[in-house]
């Protein structure tokens, strides 16, 4: 089998599963009078379906047709990208409540770590100042973790228009992604286009499986243009 032919039928093998067993098709080859044949079959002995082949470009054709149904139109990505800033602009401000609860934490403590200081400085008991120190150490790591945290609320620089426009370019193209060609293109649609394998039968052909979020979100908008309860045109 050619490296390439083999790594699309690997591709298909991990997405595609039997309809009646639900176990991952097996991909084989067949050796014809002039050239081999590429086909899929169900590897379940106690299964009707058990040995019997599926052509390889009949199954794949009907699993493009899936992908190529999740082709968005313009307007809904335009509404996605208008969603995505909304709920990105949503975490942002919680994130800065976040960070400024958490500077207000450490300022707090940091006056109770400099009282109990001015105690081990006053105390003569040598248990009293276990006790201090102890005290200290506990709201040192205290601080810590409310600076590691508060840290990690801080947006980098660019961060929403590049994590926008890489998830933008796979949900607006996955068709042509899939239709590319390259097994690696084909896995990255797949894989997070579909929370479960394609199932195919024989009889039925490809079942479409349950989206992922991203995709479904998608498809329950509303093709028709619509606004938030202002009038027409506004």
């Amino acid at each position: 089998m050619p490296p390439s032919a083999l790594m699309s039928a690997m591709t298909m093998c991990c997405a595609v599963v039997c309809g009646a067993c639900r176990t991952p098709l097996r991909s084989s080859w067949s050796t014809g009078c002039r050239k081999r044949y590429a086909y899929y079959l169900c590897q379940t002995k106690t299964w009707e379906a058990y040995g019997k082949s599926i052509p390889r470009d009949t199954l794949e054709a009907e699993v493009g047709d899936i992908v190529k149904t999740l082709q968005p139109t313009q307007g809904l990505m335009t509404l996605a990208k208008a969603v995505f800033r909304h709920i990105w602009e949503a975490r942002r401000d919680q994130a800065k409540d976040v960070v400024a609860s958490g500077k207000r934490e450490i300022l707090r403590i940091e006056k109770e770590i400099e009282c109990v200081l001015d105690r081990i400085m006053t105390a003569s008991n040598d248990t009293i100042i276990r006790r201090y120190e102890d005290k200290v150490e506990c709201l040192e790591r205290q601080k810590a973790l409310l600076m590691e945290n508060t840290a990690k609320q801080i947006e980098p620089k660019g961060a929403l228009d590049e994590k926008l426009e890489l998830a933008c370019q796979f949900l607006a193209i996955p068709w042509k992604i899939w239709e590319n060609g390259a097994t690696s293109a084909r896995r990255l649609v797949l894989k997070p286009a579909f929370t479960t394998p394609i199932e195919y039968t024989r009889k039925e052909g490809a079942r479409t499986p349950n989206l992922s979020l991203p995709f479904k979100a998608l498809k329950d908008v509303p093709a028709e243009p619509f606004c938030c309860g202002a009038g027409g045109g506004t």
